[in-house]
């Protein structure tokens, strides 16, 4: 829990007050940790593995909006149980601690640092839906594709010998672009310009970011 945002400010003694409430839960590769339209009771804690947050659009397709990994959060962060907007499938093996939702509002009651963690990651939230509206507006698909790749990289990245960094996860290219809000046909244009171009290298479902400089320069200032 140390690696989340929502708990790595709490004291070892908050830790231990937390863990009272919450049970762990573990899927398998392809399993759904939640469906959209379903009752969710609670939040989950990534705690290790890969998650897959989607979406079904008005005309049925189905596109990917986050990846999870562990210290992110997933699921509402209501004190009651609520529906899910989107649908949640385990990437690979993956564990989760479960926080539900009726113990959400004792937990934020003997935890300020906790309550202003949730505000914060709710902000967070809000803020990446407003970016996404506008990246759709004033961004090129190269940039928005960009975005998404840095984004993944600051909490997926892996440092390799020859300076690269490879993101751990097995990356769909149409992962890359529902992300970026953008067509298959237009993410993968995109994605072979950049490693053209020698700022990224990558495979089947995989995806190293060769130079994060020339990454910074492509996406401009934010």
């Amino acid at each position: 829990m140390s690696r989340s945002p929502l708990t790595r400010d709490l004291g070892p003694e908050e830790h231990l007050d937390l863990d009272g409430h919450l049970t762990a839960w573990s899927w398998a590769e392809g399993d759904p940790v939640f469906l959209a339209g379903e009752e969710v009771t609670g939040s989950y804690l990534v705690v290790s593995g890969r998650v897959r947050v989607t979406r079904d659009t008005i005309d049925g397709k189905e596109i990917t909006v986050d990846i999870a990994a562990p210290g992110d959060v997933i699921g509402p962060l209501d004190i009651r149980a609520s529906e899910a907007v989107d649908s949640a499938w385990a990437m690979e093996t993956t564990c989760a601690l479960h926080l539900p939702a009726e113990a959400l509002a004792e937990v934020v009651e003997k935890h300020p640092k906790l309550a202003l963690a949730i505000i914060r990651m709710q902000q967070d939230r809000l803020a990446q839906s407003r970016e996404r509206d506008i990246a759709q507006a004033t961004k090129t698909v190269e940039q928005r594709v960009a975005k998404v790749l840095r984004r993944l990289n600051g909490k997926l990245g892996q440092l390799q010998a020859d300076g690269s960094s490879l993101l751990q996860v097995r990356l769909r290219r149409d992962d890359i672009a529902g992300m970026a809000g953008t067509t298959l046909e237009s993410a993968s244009r995109a994605m072979s310009k950049m490693k053209k171009s020698g700022i990224i290298d990558s495979g089947r479902e995989w995806v190293a970011i060769a130079d994060p400089d020339a990454l910074d320069t492509l996406i401009g200032e934010e």
